[in-house]
């Protein structure tokens, strides 16, 4: 049964008309004022609906952009970190290859056991050779007195630092002082170095087969320090880029991208691994020269040369990305804001259309009531 099966009057028919068509009309109302929006589909306005989902589906597409230069800038922030970090390392070496400048030069001690005519002993390149007479030359020591007695250990070694003393003026490398039968060898400038090496023949001399100045501790611990900047710059990644090993960091934004190189910070690609300390001029004898020191001095100060050309160059690729972040954020406010603009609606104006449509259905209401009074009257007839 439809609705026209029923006989209306012409007064009840109309003011069920206006009741329907103001249902309508609230219902509208409603979805705007919980919505927001004047324009909730493609048949409310395909116009404005289809360019506002444009302008969001195009703010979507920045944001994912942004997401990735968010990323991006902590990449670089932890590699600038490392940078950071791996400066500090260089400067403490740096300030161990100053000490060591200025600590005293290397030494080398001998231990004369016993010797017989014909033991050399070679001290800084200077060959001494053990003789049975008194009247040895310059490069001889003497193992017995003018009588044919042997000298004792102690007598030996004080015998041996005379002679290697008695040539400081020529070679200026050595210098010799004893303690019983022990006698220690010091470099007798800075920019010298001592090697010892002995050759027994039916008695011993031993040489010391280290240096035993501060000098090669602070050496060791420069080494220690190279091995620390090869571990740091291979932990300073982030989310699998380390810019600090050499990778490429590429971050999109919308209609373009920028590729941040990244490059190697090892000990060894910074320079500060070929070293006095660990390729001295004399082996076993780390940092034993002053020109050893002042090798790795200048491949420190290359090192953090590099280090800072390379921290300029990822900071002037973070700004970018740093302004390509904020225009983006602006950017999809804007388009955010111009969807709006097409498809919100007046909350003000709506709500006074929901009041003036509840007045008017209740008025409505009223007046089918009213209308249907003609119908009413028919039926007292019968009463």
């Amino acid at each position: 049964m439809s609705l026209n099966d029923i006989s209306l009057t012409a007064g009840m028919r109309a003011n069920l008309v206006s009741l329907q068509q103001t249902k309508s009309l609230v219902d509208r109302t409603q979805q705007r004022l919980s919505t927001g929006k004047s324009v909730n589909s493609a048949l409310d306005n395909p116009i404005n609906y289809f360019a506002a989902q444009g302008h969001m589906s195009r703010a979507s597409d920045i944001a994912g952009f942004k997401d990735n230069m968010s990323e991006a800038v902590q990449t670089i922030q932890v590699a600038n970190q490392g940078i950071t970090s791996l400066q500090g390392l260089i400067e403490a070496a740096r300030s161990l290859g100053q000490s060591a400048l200025s600590a005293n030069p290397n030494q080398v001690g001998l231990t004369v056991n016993a010797t017989v005519s014909g033991s050399v002993v070679t001290i800084g390149g200077t060959a001494y050779q053990a003789v049975n007479t008194g009247a040895s030359t310059a490069t001889q020591f003497n193992v017995q007195d003018d009588n044919g007695a042997a000298l004792s250990t102690d007598e030996i070694a004080s015998n041996l630092a005379a002679k290697i003393n008695s040539n400081v003026e020529t070679t200026l490398d050595v210098q010799a002082t004893t303690s019983g039968s022990r006698i220690t060898l010091q470099a007798t400038a800075s920019d010298k170095a001592i090697t010892a090496t002995s050759v027994a023949s039916g008695g011993t001399i031993s040489v010391d087969s280290k240096v035993t100045t501060a000098r090669e501790d602070l050496a060791t611990q420069y080494e220690g320090i190279l091995n620390q900047i090869n571990t740091l710059s291979g932990t300073a990644g982030y989310n699998g880029t380390n810019l600090l090993a050499g990778d490429t960091l590429s971050v999109g934004f919308e209609g373009g991208s920028l590729s941040v190189r990244g490059f190697k910070a090892t000990s060894s690609d910074l320079g500060v691994n070929t070293t006095g300390a660990a390729t001295s001029t004399f082996a076993n004898n780390k940092w034993a020269i002053a020109a050893d020191i002042n090798t790795d001095l200048v491949n420190i100060g290359k090192g953090l040369d590099k280090l800072n050309s390379q921290a300029s160059n990822l900071s002037s690729s973070l700004s970018i990305i740093n302004i390509q972040q904020d225009f983006s954020t602006q950017k999809i406010n804007l388009l955010t804001q111009g969807a709006d603009s097409l498809t919100a609606a007046d909350t003000n104006e709506e709500g006074a259309n929901m009041l003036m449509l509840q007045t008017r259905q209740s008025l409505g209401t009223t007046a089918l009531s009213l209308s249907s009074q003609a119908a009413q009257s028919v039926l007292r007839l019968f009463a």
